[in-house]
């Protein structure tokens, strides 16, 4: 589904806190050309950037709103509707291997 960008970081950890352990958000703007994939860990999370830096980052869940906050407006910057799709446990192995 597609979220302002206004709305996105609210969303996200919204339903993120929902997720259950190895399911994740994949967050892409409209060409779907860069990425930023969260999953879920047991007290954390680990999110993969890949766009203009492809980085990996394990943060707990006070940190994950501003990470995601800098991490959009970075991969984001021009984009004000950004994809928001849920990820499952087996697919969210894939996102995490490369």
């Amino acid at each position: 589904m597609q979220i302002d960008k206004g709305r996105l970081i609210q969303e996200a950890v919204a339903r993120l806190s929902k997720l259950g352990e190895g399911e994740g958000l994949l967050l892409q703007p409209y060409k779907k050309d860069r990425s930023v994939y969260v999953i879920r860990r047991e007290n954390t999370y680990l999110v993969v950037e890949r766009g203009f830096a492809r980085k990996e980052f394990i943060v707990d869940t006070k940190k994950i709103k501003k990470l995601l906050k800098t991490l959009c407006r970075k991969e984001f910057p021009r984009s004000n509707r950004i994809w928001l799709n849920y990820v499952s446990q087996e697919n969210a192995v894939k996102f995490n291997s490369f």
